[in-house]
C-alpha cells in the first residue's frame, strides 16, 4: 500500500525517508539513492552519492512525463520541463532550459549533510505547473548519470491524489477481453481467468474482477494490495498509455504488487508488436523481459526460491512439473535485482521461469514465463500470498474448516430410462443399488455429492421419468443431504450444436419439470441450483447460453493439457453465476474412452489427487463419475459385464476423506465462491496480536488462517471461542476478531472441531460456559476449561465421549441445532438412610453378618456423578465390609457374642460409612452395632428322616433314628446322627461330629473338628482347620482338608487322605491305603498288628515324599525280649536278612508294572518280617524318613 512516514524535513539527512520512496528500482546506480516524495504542495527529492554532491550537479525534472517534449539533454533525451541547478555557492535554483539556463525560481529549499554525500531538495509545485506526478534523470557534478541511460526509463515522483487506499486486504483479477480473443480458445481463456480465481481464494483474499477499462482509473485501482493478470498480451493501442501510467503510478504510489504470466502489454489487438520496445510495459512495471523461448521441448521446471521468499512449501531445486514437447518461454530481470524463484530446465540449460520483483513503492511482484507455468501447479496462490502479505505472519479467509474441499458430481445418465430405474418383474433397478452405497458412504465417510439426472422425452422407447418411482429415490438422495441437480432434458451428447431454443429446451424447461415434480414428491417447493453439462465438453459460448437458466454450472473437464486445472468461478466479467469445471477425470473417459482397467483407472486418480493437493494451501477438487460406475450397472444387450467395480470409487473416497477433505455439494461450492469474492477482510498485526475484521454473509463454514507464526499457536480470541491451534471458525455473519499468538492455547472452553458442512451461526462464552447455534449434522469437539470438581451440562446435543476436557458432541439430525455447554457445581451426597442422620445406633443378634444398607442421593448424578459406599478408618472397620455400588453393610464374619472382637471388647462395634462422589465430595454416617446374645439349642429327631439346623451357637443336635441331616451352622457344636445313614454338617466353628451307626457322611466345615464315624462305612471330611478324623469301625474314607489334621481310620480296611497341611494319618488295623497330600506328613503305625506282611494285608503309602514325609514306627516296641520300648534300626542295602530283632529292611517289588517300595520289620530273633509297609514308587530310605 501506499508509503507512510513523517513529513519530510530538509535537513540533510534521511531521518524521516523510508526504503518505499526510493524511486530508481527500476535502474540503480551502483554507489547512489535517489528519494522521491510529495505532500499537497510540494515535491521532495533526496540523493545519495559516494562522494561529495557539488555545482553542476542536475536534476532534469520532465514535468509533462512526454520524453519528446521539453528540453532535449545531449540534443535526443529527458523531454525536461524544468530543471534544479546547483550552484557554485551550493545554492539550488530552477531553471528552464539548459542546465541553469533561464531562472524560474532561485534559491529552494535544499540541504546537505556535513560531509557533503546527502542532498535533499524541495520544489514547490506551484512553480512547475501543479503536476499530478514527474519524471527525473539526474546528473552528479557532471560526472555520474542516474540512471546510466537517459533515453531508457525515467524516475518517476507521484503527487499527491488525495485517494486513500482500501484498508482491507482484497486482489483484482483482471479479464483482458482484447487478449481473450487473441487467444488460441476463448474457453481456454476463460479457464485459465477462473484458475486464477481460484488460486487466489487459495491464497485466501477475497477478489473483484476488473477489465481493461477499469486499469485506467487509480480510484479503482487503489482498492486492491495485489492485481492478478491470468493473461495480459494483448490490449487495445489507444489505452497503452493509459493503463501503463495508471499500473505505474499504483505499484510506485500505492505499493500495488502486480502478478502476472507470459507476455505483458507486448501486442495490439491486432496482435501486431506494439511500436517502440514491446517489452517496454514488462520492464518497467515488472523489471523483466524476454529472454529466449521455442517450441517444441522437454521441460522440467524446479524450484530456485533458496530463501522461500515465495515459495515457502519448496525445497530448493524441487521439481515442480515436467512437460513433453511443448512450447516455452525465458524471462529475465532487467536490473538484475530480481529473484528467480523457478527455473526451466531445456536441453540441459537452466532459465527463469518465474520472478520476484519489488517495486520502488513497495509492491510485491511475481511475473510467470508462461500462462501454463503460472496455473498447472498451485505456484500462483503463493505468490499471491507473497504480493499481499509479504513475510511475516498473515491472515487468509479460507472456505473450509478442512485441509481440502471435495465437491463430487454425478451424472445419472441412466435417470431418462424407465426400464433401467424400475425394471419388469419387480427386478432391482440402477438406484436400488446405488442407494445403499451411497448411504455406506455417508456412514463411514460423511460422503455427500451432487446429482444431476435427465427427464427424458420419448415415453415409447421407455425413455421417460415415472416420478412415482424415481422421486422416492430422490426424495432419499436430498435426505441424505445430498443435492439434485439437472442433467438436461434428454441428454444431448454435443450441446456445442444446440440452438438458443434447444439449450431453453434441453435446461430450462428440464429445470422447471425437475422442480414441479420434486415439490409434489417432497410436499415443499423445492428448488434447483445448478446443471451439469452432458456429453462432450462445451465451448465458451455455450456455458454462457445454458447459464441462463442456471444458478451455476458444471462443464466439462478442464486440467492440464486440457485448458487450464482448477477452473472455478466467474467465467467472465459481469456475471453473478459460478461455473465449477471438473478436474479429475471422468469415470466415463479413463475406462471406456482410454480402455483402462479398474486399477489403472485409479492409478490415474491418484496421480491427479497428488498434482491437485500438491503444496496447494485449501485446494477444491471436483470429482465427476456416472451412476452406472459403483453399481457395475450394465444396459448392454449382449450383456457384457461393468467395466467399472465399485472398489474403485470406494477407495477415491476413502483417500479424500483420510487427507482431511470437506465433502460439499456443488451448490454449496458455487455459495462458497461467491461468499468468498464478496466478502471483506481487514487485518492488522501488532506483535502477537492481530485484529482481522470480517465482513461477509453465509461463510459459516469457513475459517481465518493463520500462517507464518512458526512454532506458535492461537492462544485466545477475544469474546469468541471457536477455533483450534492456526485458525479461527467464521460465523456466517464475519465479525471482528482479535487473536494471540503464544506458546499454548489458553485454558478456556472453546470449539476444536466442527462437522463437515455445519455453518456456525453464532457463539457465546464466557471461557467456561459454552452456547453455539449450528446448522447441519455430524461432531463437535469442544475443549474444555479445566472442570476442577464441577461438573459438565450440556443441552441440545448428544455426548459421544469425553477424555480428559475433550469433549464430542453429537448434533443430531440436519438442522439447525442450538447447544450448551455449562459447568455445574459438585456437590455431596445425601444421605437417606436412617432419616439422614449422621450416627446410627442398633442391636443385631449373634451370628448374622447382615448391618445395615446405607442410601444417599446425589443432586449432580443425571451428570454422570456415581455415589461410592466406603469405609472409614477406624478401630473396628476392619471387621466390616460395604458394598461400594449398593452400599450394603455387613460383618465379613458373623459376630460371636460369646468372644467379642471388638475395640474395648463390649461387643458394641463403630464403623462409619463414607457415601462419596466421583468428585472425592462425601458424606459420613456413623453406625453403633450392638450384638445381642443367642443362647445354643438341643435338638433331637425322631423316627423318621429329619432335616435339623442349628441356631448359630453352642448347639447340641441328635438326629437319633432315620437318615437324617443335621447342620450345626455358627458356634461349637456337638452332632450326633445316631441310628440312620446320616448326613452331618459342622459349619462354623469348632465343632464335634459323630456318625453313630449306618453309613454317614461328616463334613466339620470350618473351624478345628473333631468327627467320628462310629459304626457302618463312613465318610469324613474335615475341611477348614485343624481336624481329628477317626472312622472307627468298618471300611472308612477319611480326607482331612485343609490345615494340619490328624486321621485315624480304625478298623478294617479304610482310606486316608492328609489333603493340604501338616498331616498325621494312622490307618489303624487292616489294610490301608494311605496319601498324605501336600505337607509335611506323618504316617504312624500304632503297632505291629497295624499292617500285615503280605500284598494283601499291609497299608500302602501312595505318595511317600523323601525329605518332607516320614513313616512313624516309634510306638512299636522293636524288641519284645527286653523290657521297654525299644527302637528300630534300618539295614543297609536291599534285602537284607534280619540278624536280630528290631530291624527294618527295604526290599522292592513290582506290582502290577509299578515298582514299589516294601519296608518290612521284624521285633523277634526270627528271620521273618512280622509286618511291613508298601510306598508306591522306588525309594532309597535312611532313617531320616523314619520316626524309628
Amino acid at each position: 500500500m501506499a508509503v507512510q512516514h513523517s513529513p519530510i524535513r530538509i535537513d540533510g539527512t534521511l531521518d524521516e525517508w523510508v526504503e518505499g520512496d526510493r524511486i530508481d528500482g527500476t535502474a540503480p546506480v551502483s554507489g547512489y539513492r535517489v528519494y522521491g516524495t510529495s505532500d499537497t504542495s510540494t515535491y521532495s527529492i533526496a540523493l545519495t552519492s559516494p562522494t561529495a554532491i557539488g555545482a553542476n550537479t542536475t536534476i532534469w525534472l520532465n514535468t509533462d512525463r512526454n520524453a519528446s517534449t521539453g528540453y532535449q539533454v545531449f540534443g535526443f533525451a529527458g523531454g525536461a520541463e524544468y530543471n534544479i541547478n546547483i550552484a557554485a555557492d551550493g545554492t539550488a535554483s530552477l531553471f528552464t532550459g539548459a542546465a541553469g539556463q533561464t531562472l524560474v525560481a532561485a534559491n529552494l529549499l535544499m540541504a546537505r549533510s556535513a560531509d557533503g554525500k546527502t542532498m535533499e531538495v524541495q520544489i514547490p509545485k506551484a512553480l512547475i505547473g501543479n503536476p499530478p506526478a514527474i519524471n527525473i534523470l539526474t546528473d552528479v557534478n557532471d560526472a555520474t548519470y542516474i540512471p546510466g541511460n537517459y533515453s531508457g526509463p525515467q524516475y518517476t515522483i507521484f503527487g499527491d491524489t488525495g485517494i486513500v487506499p482500501d484498508a482491507g486486504k482484497r486482489v483484482a483479477i483482471v479479464y483482458s477481453e482484447t487478449t481473450a480473443k487473441n487467444y488460441f480458445s476463448e474457453t481456454a481463456y476463460a479457464q485459465l481467468f477462473m484458475a486464477a480465481q481460484s488460486q487466489v481464494m487459495q491464497a485466501g483474499v477475497p477478489f473483484d474482477i476488473l477489465t481493461e477499462k477499469d486499469l485506467t482509473s487509480l480510484q479503482t485501482l487503489a482498492k486492491y494490495d495485489t492485481i492478478v493478470f491470468p493473461s495480459f498480451r494483448n490490449v487495445q493501442v489507444g489505452s497503452v498509455d493509459a493503463i501503463t501510467a495508471t499500473l505505474e503510478q499504483a505499484t510506485r504510489q500505492f505499493g500495488i504488487g502486480l502478478v502476472a504470466a507470459g507476455e505483458f502489454m507486448t501486442n495490439g489487438a491486432d496482435n501486431a508488436a506494439l511500436a517502440g520496445d514491446s517489452y517496454g510495459r514488462m520492464k518497467l512495471l515488472f523489471d523483466a523481459t524476454r529472454i529466449t523461448g521455442g517450441f517444441p521441448a522437454d521441460v522440467t521446471l524446479n524450484s530456485a526460491d533458496t530463501n522461500h521468499l515465495v515459495l515457502d512449501n519448496y525445497a530448493a531445486g524441487e521439481t515442480i512439473r515436467q512437460y513433453t514437447g511443448v512450447g516455452w518461454t525465458a524471462i529475465g530481470s532487467v536490473s538484475g535485482t530480481g529473484t528467480t524463484i523457478v527455473t526451466e530446465t531445456v536441453n540441459g540449460q537452466n532459465y527463469t521461469a518465474a520472478l520476484a520483483t519489488q517495486t520502488a513503492g513497495g509492491g510485491r511482484n511475481v511475473l510467470f514465463s508462461s500462462e501454463a507455468v503460472m496455473a498447472d501447479s498451485n505456484l500462483l496462490w503463493q505468490a499471491v500470498d507473497h504480493s499481499v502479505n509479504g513475510a511475516g505472519v498473515s491472515v487468509g479467509l479460507e472456505m473450509t474448516r478442512n485441509s481440502s474441499i471435495v465437491a463430487s458430481r454425478t451424472d445419472m445418465d441412466q435417470s431418462q430410462y424407465r426400464d433401467e430405474v424400475n425394471p419388469a418383474n419387480n427386478a432391482a433397478g440402477i438406484y436400488d443399488k446405488l442407494l445403499p452405497i451411497l448411504e455406506s458412504w455417508k456412514k463411514d465417510f460423511n460422503f455427500v455429492g451432487s446429482y444431476y439426472v435427465n427427464v427424458g422425452n420419448d415415453a415409447a422407447a421407455d425413455e421417460t421419468t415415472d416420478w412415482t418411482v424415481s422421486g422416492a429415490y430422490y426424495k432419499q438422495l436430498l435426505a441424505m443431504g445430498n443435492e439434485l441437480g439437472s442433467h438436461s432434458y434428454t441428454h444431448p451428447e454435443k450441446t456445442n450444436l444446440l440452438t438458443p431454443a434447444e439449450v431453453a429446451f434441453q435446461f430450462g424447461e428440464a429445470r422447471k419439470v425437475l422442480e414441479q415434480e420434486m415439490s409434489k414428491v417432497l410436499g415443499y417447493a423445492f428448488t434447483v441450483g445448478g446443471a451439469a453439462v452432458p456429453g462432450a465438453p462445451e465451448t465458451l459460448g455455450t456455458s454462457q447460453e445454458i447459464m441462463k437458466y442456471v444458478d451455476y454450472l458444471s462443464g466439462g473437464y478442464a486440467g492440464v493439457g486440457a485448458g487450464y486445472p482448477n477452473a472455478f468461478g466467474y467465467i467472465q466479467p459481469g456475471t453473478d453465476k459460478v461455473y465449477l469445471a471438473p478436474n479429475t477425470s471422468f469415470d466415463f473417459t479413463l475406462v471406456e474412452f482410454q480402455g483402462k482397467s479398474p486399477a489403472q483407472a485409479e492409478a490415474t486418480w491418484a496421480a491427479e489427487w497428488a498434482a491437485l493437493t500438491a503444496k496447494a494451501e485449501t485446494p477444491v477438487v471436483i470429482w465427476p463419475w456416472h451412476d452406472y460406475g459403483p453399481t457395475a450397472w450394465t444396459a448392454d444387450a449382449t450383456g457384457a459385464p461393468s467395466k467399472y467395480t465399485q472398489s474403485m470409487f470406494t477407495n477415491w473416497i476413502e483417500r479424500a476423506y483420510t487427507s482431511g477433505a470437506e465433502f460439499v455439494t456443488l451448490l454449496d461450492l458455487s455459495q462458497r465462491v461467491s461468499a468468498m469474492s464478496h466478502a471483506t477482510l481487514t487485518t492488522s498485526i501488532v506483535g502477537d496480536v492481530i485484529t482481522a475484521k470480517v465482513g461477509a454473509s453465509n461463510i459459516g463454514t469457513f475459517a481465518l488462517d493463520v500462517d507464518g507464526q512458526g512454532s506458535k499457536v492461537i492462544k485466545s480470541v477475544a469474546g469468541w471461542y471457536a477455533y483450534d491451534e492456526d485458525s479461527v471458525f467464521m460465523p456466517a455473519s464475519g465479525g471482528t476478531f482479535t487473536i494471540t499468538l503464544g506458546t499454548v492455547a489458553d485454558d478456556v472452553t472453546h470449539i476444536t472441531a466442527l462437522p463437515m458442512r455445519a455453518s456456525l451461526i453464532l457463539v457465546k462464552g464466557d471461557g467456561r460456559n459454552l452456547a453455539f447455534t449450528a446448522v447441519g449434522e455430524g461432531s463437535v469437539t469442544i475443549d474444555l476449561a479445566a472442570t476442577g470438581t464441577d461438573w459438565v451440562k450440556t443441552t441440545g446435543a448428544t455426548v459421544v465421549s469425553r477424555t480428559g476436557d475433550i469433549l464430542t458432541l453429537a448434533l443430531g439430525a440436519i438442522g439447525s441445532h442450538d447447544v450448551a455447554v455449562g459447568y455445574v457445581a459438585n456437590v455431596a451426597p445425601v444421605l437417606t438412610s436412617g432419616a439422614g442422620k449422621a450416627s446410627i445406633a442398633l442391636t443385631i443378634l449373634e451370628n448374622s453378618t447382615a448391618v445395615a444398607t446405607v442410601a444417599a442421593t446425589d443432586a449432580n448424578a443425571v451428570l454422570g456423578d456415581v455415589v461410592k459406599y466406603t469405609l472409614a478408618a477406624g478401630a473396628d472397620a476392619a471387621l466390616f465390609a460395604v458394598d461400594e455400588k449398593t452400599g450394603v453393610l455387613k460383618f465379613i464374619a458373623a459376630p460371636d457374642f460369646e468372644t467379642p472382637l471388638d475395640t474395648g471388647a463390649n461387643n458394641v462395634y463403630n464403623v462409619t460409612v463414607l457415601a462419596s462422589d466421583a468428585r472425592g465430595a462425601s458424606t459420613a454416617q456413623a453406625y453403633a452395632v450392638t450384638i445381642g446374645d443367642v443362647a445354643g439349642v438341643n435338638l433331637r429327631g425322631g423316627l423318621f428322616n429329619d432335616t435339623l439346623t442349628g441356631s448359630g451357637e453352642n448347639d447340641t443336635i441328635d438326629g437319633s433314628w432315620g437318615n437324617d441331616i443335621l447342620y450345626g451352622r455358627g458356634g461349637n457344636d456337638t452332632m450326633i446322627g445316631g441310628l440312620g445313614d446320616d448326613t452331618l454338617y459342622g459349619e462354623d466353628g469348632h465343632d464335634n461330629l459323630t456318625g453313630d451307626s449306618g453309613r454317614d457322611l461328616l463334613d466339620g466345615g470350618a473351624g478345628n473338628d473333631t468327627l467320628n464315624g462310629g459304626s457302618g462305612e463312613d465318610k469324613l471330611y474335615g475341611r477348614a482347620g485343624n481336624d481329628t478324623l477317626i472312622g472307627d469301625t468298618y471300611d472308612d474314607y477319611l480326607d482331612g482338608g485343609d490345615g494340619d489334621d490328624f486321621l485315624d481310620g480304625g478298623a478294617n480296611e479304610d482310606t486316608l487322605i492328609g489333603g493340604a497341611g501338616n498331616d498325621i494319618l494312622d490307618g489303624g488295623s487292616s489294610e490301608d491305603i494311605l496319601t498324605g497330600g501336600a505337607g509335611r506328613d506323618i504316617f504312624r503305625f500304632s503297632k505291629v498288628s497295624d499292617t500285615g506282611t503280605s500284598r494283601a494285608s499291609r497299608d500302602v503309602i501312595t505318595d511317600f515324599v523323601r525329605g518332607e514325609d516320614r513313616i512313624d514306627l516309634s510306638l512299636i516296641d522293636a524288641n519284645t525280649r527286653v523290657a521297654g520300648d525299644q527302637a528300630f534300626t534300618l539295614l543297609s542295602g536291599t534285602n537284607a536278612k534280619f540278624t536280630a530283632p528290631g530291624q527294618l529292611r527295604v526290599v522292592y517289588q513290582v506290582i502290577d508294572g509299578v515298582e514299589h517300595t516294601i519296608v518290612e520289620g521284624s521285633t523277634d530273633a526270627g528271620s521273618l518280617a512280622e509286618f511291613s509297609v508298601d510306598l508306591v514308587g522306588h525309594f532309597n530310605l535312611t532313617p531320616s524318613d523314619f520316626m524309628l
